[in-house]
């Protein structure tokens, strides 16, 4: 299961930056990703895109490289509104996301594996539905915890 204080319901940003650095924040004080990680995940976002084109519910998965990760976690973040990010693979695509998924994940290794992963995991539209709908940290947590599908990294 996702930690409780990794979680944010209903998250009010005004855009894609905002949700990257609270969602970073929360890792950070957790104590997975070294004081690095926001700048790093702001950076390959704009390198590399990583918004999703689910419909109905577009999701982005911003992360950042392993050497600024201490441990694995997931971060997410239901959002109140949708923001911009753009789109994985086509950037010149802007997408209305409203669920940011952000992995901090270890080793190369690892963080391919565990990014397909969490990706294969995401493609399922019940789990998306529930997610957007969660209108408690709690409530996210046990959604994504508590899915049958491709286990995520922990």
């Amino acid at each position: 299961m996702v930690a409780v204080e990794l979680c944010v319901a209903k998250l009010d940003v005004p855009s894609a930056e905002a949700a990257i650095a609270e969602l970073a924040r929360r890792l950070f004080a957790a104590g997975h990703v070294r004081e690095t990680f926001e700048l790093a995940a702001r950076k390959r976002e704009k390198r590399s895109p990583t918004g999703l084109p689910f419909a109905p519910i577009a999701i982005a998965l911003p992360h950042a490289e392993p050497e600024h990760v201490v441990s694995q976690a997931i971060a997410i973040a239901s959002l109140a509104r949708p923001v911009r990010f753009r789109q994985m693979g086509s950037p010149a695509t802007i997408l209305e996301v409203e669920l940011v998924v952000m992995p901090a994940l270890t080793a190369k290794e690892q963080a391919a594996a565990g990014l397909a992963a969490l990706i294969e995991r995401l493609q399922s539209e019940p789990l998306r539905v529930a997610l957007a709908a969660s209108t408690t940290s709690e409530a996210l947590s046990a959604a994504l915890g508590d899915f049958e599908g491709p286990a995520h990294p922990r």
